[in-house]
């Protein structure tokens, strides 16, 4: 697993973990990044920002195999960041979702 630091619309730098999109999560809170990470002729990689979301359960909000970010986007990773207050998952997808402006958050 590898970490990954998304920056808000506030400046505000956000660290997050890495995992491919068929990670089974315990039932914990936290604010999710989905992406699809690429890696170019130079071995460089980059990650597509898909969708921003937050969830008091992460084991509930991925137990659907026909996941509508990975069949449009070819989503491939899922970011996390623990959170267990609401008011602070809220507050960081907002300031996400301010910078990145992903495509399923519209």
């Amino acid at each position: 697993m590898s970490n990954i630091t998304f920056t808000g619309e506030s400046g505000k730098k956000y660290s997050f973990a890495v995992h491919p999109m068929t990670t089974l999560f315990k039932e914990e809170a936290g604010v999710f990044f989905i992406t699809r990470r690429v890696t170019d002729e130079m071995n460089k990689v980059s990650h597509d920002h898909i969708f921003v979301g937050e969830t008091d359960n992460l084991a509930k909000q991925f137990d659907r195999p026909d996941n509508q970010y990975i069949k449009r986007y070819k989503a491939n990773c899922i970011c996390i960041r623990l959170e267990t207050d609401r008011k602070t998952r809220l507050k960081i997808e907002s300031d996400l979702v301010g910078n990145y402006n992903p495509p399923c958050n519209q």
